[in-house]
């Protein structure tokens, strides 16, 4: 056995879709030797949004095939990560209100969400089908039976399932079905478009509605297997088929790290032809902030999102021997519900936790306190629970620390300096008794929101002048429906907090679902543009939205353009389209690192600076560089807009025209504004930021500005 490749072919020639299969059997036959050969190599053949084939072949056979006529590029499938009751609320979506974009929309009734994830519960409450329509016609899909999932799992809510298990090995542990085992498909599946369930909570704390952004829309699953030997090429044919079916907004929590090109980026390939085919592709940003230019789903044509806090917190406190000292905790995972006395904490050596540290350490009985250094979590949680302990404190010394997994252990996480006072009371005498006191549930913490410090950050890596993530949205301690603890029980009702771009991703599906109901005839650009540029980029205190590691203000490479407002969104006044061949041109602009379309380039390309995109970004500016935009109004027919400027340090900004007027709904008036370095530089090589605002007193199109000046010029 050999290892699995994408062979990518680009735009179908034919419709039929068993001609298009055999051509792939003929296309691989002719390396392999034969059509029985080529058809058991065969895992997936891609022939509905566009064509291509995932096959088991050995390196010599993927060189061949890169040479012939047709094939646009042959890449190994790579291996992927996969990246609620207050969260709505703090968004602005209250579903008591009489009025609003929630009621507008219907709820987001009969768009049609597709999830891309780990598999939905469909006993779960949040997808009940109570009092719903009937599935809408236009659908395609089906209900894939499978292990403990029969077609009666699906309803008028889950109207489609589907699993893709080609390289799954028979020793990993998981349904062979639609069902989720690990919680993650179930989470951001209702977070999206989860029903009304009342007195949801996690171990009682977070308790309220929960609630998806669009508790109408329809959901449609296609589950991947993380373990998977092929996961990247799971993914483009969970996407191919997901354009069949016909959803309207994909969402995908999950992406390939170290990615620096568009034609092996299998999300890429696969969100193009969505978009081709109207569906706008969500997708998160990934989980390795805070350092820069780890973003990815970096393509233009993918709405990428990072994660924010929002104003609640879960909270214990723990009170050292001199009852006088305190320091608050963040309980983690199951959480305990009485105060708890310590007689004496455990760790091993130095106070770290890996298995050689903790060897020869009794931990039966005790809590284990261990310090987390770095980025990676030096932490062994099964073999601290194997070894007896009753609970778990880790330190988050650069507030990197996510925890994982289903432990029955209570875990809490402290700041460093509380773990550095807890390390010098490791004793077993009475005097030395630590109290944990139960954790509380509170509200209205500031400032909030503020940029998660896992999210990977900007500036984009593959084409640096496309501003990457484009927004942020909730992504820490959201609770959403997830698989009761026990798979046998018949609860519907189990819940469960979850942190990371992956829980960011599926509010940004939701809001767009709901701008997909309430304006049925806007392109995926469109409803892109008016998330971006009504996004909020102030907090909860009426401050700059600040970095959760530096605690300093960030910036666009951190949250985009800004922080989501579902309720500004759905009247944003103008918008930025972008069309498909939009994005085609901009890929003959990047030369070999971007071929998705399998044509010829003309002389005619896009510039990553000239893509009607809502985001400015230069990345290399010496001298001035002018760019263009166009804006559709889509909000009041007779209306006059002016240009609001902030300009970046050491730019000067000149726009052109600075006032647009608009006769009619629908017209398109261009603009061009151009950059231009000071007579003196001093931070020549550092991007600065500002945005340029257009307003007509009622509506702010903001778009955010990046540039990096990169000469001196001096007066």
């Amino acid at each position: 056995m050999g290892e699995v490749y994408i062979v990518y072919m680009g735009k179908k020639t034919v419709e039929d879709h068993e001609l298009v299969t055999k051509s792939h059997h003929d296309t691989l036959a002719s390396v392999l030797g034969s059509e029985d050969l080529a058809k058991r190599a065969i895992l997936y053949s891609y022939r509905h949004g566009f064509s291509g084939f995932a096959a088991d072949m050995n390196p010599g056979h993927a060189k061949a095939l890169s040479k012939m006529p047709g094939v646009v590029s042959v890449f190994r499938s790579k291996k992927m990560k996969l990246h609620t009751t207050h969260s709505w609320d703090f968004l602005g979506l209250d579903v008591m209100k009489p009025k609003g974009i929630l009621q507008e929309s219907g709820f987001g009734v009969d768009v049609i969400v597709g999830v891309v994830d780990s598999g939905v519960w469909p006993e779960a409450e949040s997808f009940n089908d109570k009092s719903m329509p009937p599935v809408p016609t236009r659908w395609k899909g089906i209900c894939q039976i499978g292990e403990n999932f029969t077609a009666s799992n699906c309803n008028r809510k889950l109207i489609g399932a589907r699993y893709f298990d080609q390289s799954v090995d028979p020793s990993v542990e998981d349904y062979r079905s639609p069902r989720d085992k690990n919680s993650h498909g179930t989470h951001t599946s209702s977070t999206a478009v989860g029903r009304l369930v009342y007195g949801a909570s996690d171990d009682e704390f977070g308790s309220g509605i929960a609630r998806g952004g669009a508790p109408m829309a329809r959901l449609a699953m296609y589950k991947l297997y993380e373990e998977s030997s092929s996961f990247e090429a799971d993914i483009i044919s969970a996407i191919d088929y997901a354009i069949h079916d016909g959803v309207d907004i994909l969402s995908i929590s999950a992406g390939v790290d170290n990615t620096y090109d568009y034609n092996t980026d299998g999300i890429a390939i696969g969100a193009f032809h969505a978009v081709q085919n109207g569906i706008l592709v969500v997708a998160s940003g990934g989980n390795s902030g805070p350092y820069p230019s780890t973003i990815t789903n970096t393509a233009p044509w993918i709405l990428s999102v990072g994660a924010s806090t929002i104003d609640r917190g879960f909270y214990a406190k723990i009170v050292l021997p001199d009852n006088a000292t305190s320091c608050q905790a963040t309980p983690s995972q199951h959480r305990t519900g009485s105060e708890v006395g310590l007689h004496g904490i455990a760790s091993g050596e130095d106070g770290y936790c890996t298995e050689a540290r903790l060897n020869g350490t009794t931990l039966r009985g005790k809590y284990v306190l261990c310090l987390a250094s770095s980025a990676e979590l030096p932490v062994d949680l099964d073999a601290i629970e194997k070894a007896g302990a009753t609970g778990i404190i880790i330190t988050d010394t650069f507030g990197l620390i996510s925890i994982t997994g289903n432990l029955s252990l209570p875990i809490f996480v402290v700041p460093s300096a509380c773990g550095v006072q807890l390390l010098g009371h490791r004793s077993h005498e009475k005097s030395s008794t630590i109290y944990i006191h139960p954790p509380e549930t509170v509200t209205g913490i500031g400032p909030a929101p503020t940029v998660a410090t896992f999210s990977s950050r900007g500036p984009n890596p593959i084409s640096p002048d496309i501003l990457k993530p484009d927004i942020i949205a909730p992504g820490v301690d959201i609770i959403a429906a997830i698989p009761p603890k026990s798979h046998s029980s018949s609860s519907a009702k189990s819940f469960g907090a979850m942190s990371g771009t992956s829980m960011s991703c599926p509010h940004v599906s939701g809001v767009a679902a709901l701008l997909k109901s309430l304006h049925p005839d806007w392109s995926p650009s469109a409803i892109k543009s008016a998330i971006m540029t009504t996004a909020w980029n102030m907090d909860n205190t009426r401050d700059i939205i600040t970095d959760s590691f530096t605690l300093s203000y960030s910036n666009p490479f951190g949250y985009g353009a800004g922080h989501i407002n579902p309720t500004k969104a759905a009247d944003p006044g103008l918008v930025y389209v972008t069309t498909p061949q939009d994005y085609a041109l901009f890929c003959c602009s990047l030369g070999s690192i971007c071929k998705i379309e399998h044509s010829k380039c003309s002389s005619q390309t896009l510039a990553a600076t000239e893509l009607n995109y809502p985001s400015i970004t230069i990345s290399n500016l010496v001298g001035a560089k002018t760019v263009k935009r166009v804006v559709t109004n889509v909000g009041t027919p007779y209306s006059s807009y002016r240009a609001i400027v902030e300009e970046p340090h050491s730019v000067k900004v000149t726009v052109k025209p600075d006032i647009l007027h608009f006769n009619s709904s629908g017209t398109k008036l261009s603009y061009e504004i151009t950059f231009e370095a000071a007579k003196i530089v001093r931070s020549v090589g550092h991007y600065a930021f500002g945005s340029i605002t257009w307003s007509d007193g009622v509506h702010y199109v903001q778009s955010p500005i990046s540039v990096q000046v990169n000469d001196f010029i001096r007066a």
